[in-house]
């Protein structure tokens, strides 16, 4: 005859097996941000790109037919350094190519100074629509080169300033944030597209 302690410890352990069981189907069904973010790490480090990107900080954005990447030659560098900064956009869906239409550029570079707390921005000049096509499964790629606008009467003009005349950047930390900002015509209606990515870096 089967101990009654025995029977009982048994039970216990079939039930904390049957819900650990429950508990990785919930995880695997439910939660679509995990299996976005192993796609991610898969997509950046297969073969090609681990070689390509090897020893670069590297911040991505997968938005089904797009990727957009950004990616920093280091996570730290010297305040007399130049600051090696490149934003990549990939078309990888069904067509050969696509014409997207921009303003300027359909990538852009918006900088925040952390310790500071001064946003580096840049406002296009002239709003002309421009057209670019991307060519299936190729990079679309702009280094970043410094620009932005203020005013000589913005409480963080001398900043700016030291900012635009130094060969890097001063000292701080840098908020690096890449956009992309494009349209495109699909039955003859203009639909926007809007992704963004970023990283940090810091100046010694």
């Amino acid at each position: 005859m089967l101990n009654p302690r025995v029977w009982i410890l048994s039970s216990l352990f079939l039930m904390l097996a049957a819900c650990s069981h429950l508990s990785e189907e919930v995880t695997d069904s439910d939660n679509t941000s995990i299996n976005s973010n192993e796609y991610e790490r898969e997509h950046i480090n297969n073969e090609e790109d681990k070689n390509e990107h090897e020893g670069l900080v590297v911040a991505e954005t997968d938005a089904g037919e797009f990727i957009l990447r950004l990616i920093s030659e280091k996570a730290v560098y010297e305040s007399k350094e130049q600051i090696q900064l490149t934003g990549k956009l990939q078309y990888k869906g069904e067509r050969e190519e696509l014409e997207i239409i921009h303003v300027e550029s359909p990538l852009y570079f918006e900088l925040h100074e952390v310790d500071r707390g001064v946003e580096l921005l840049y406002y296009p000049t002239t709003e002309l629509e421009e057209k670019t096509v991307l060519k299936q499964k190729e990079w679309y790629e702009e280094d970043y080169v410094k620009r932005i606008s203020y005013s000589e009467t913005d409480e963080h003009a001398d900043f700016f300033h030291s900012f635009m005349e130094e060969p890097g950047f001063p000292p701080g930390e840098y908020e690096i944030e890449l956009r992309a900002d494009f349209t495109i015509l699909q039955e003859g209606q203009p639909i926007t597209h809007q992704y963004a990515t970023s990283l940090v870096i810091e100046v010694r």
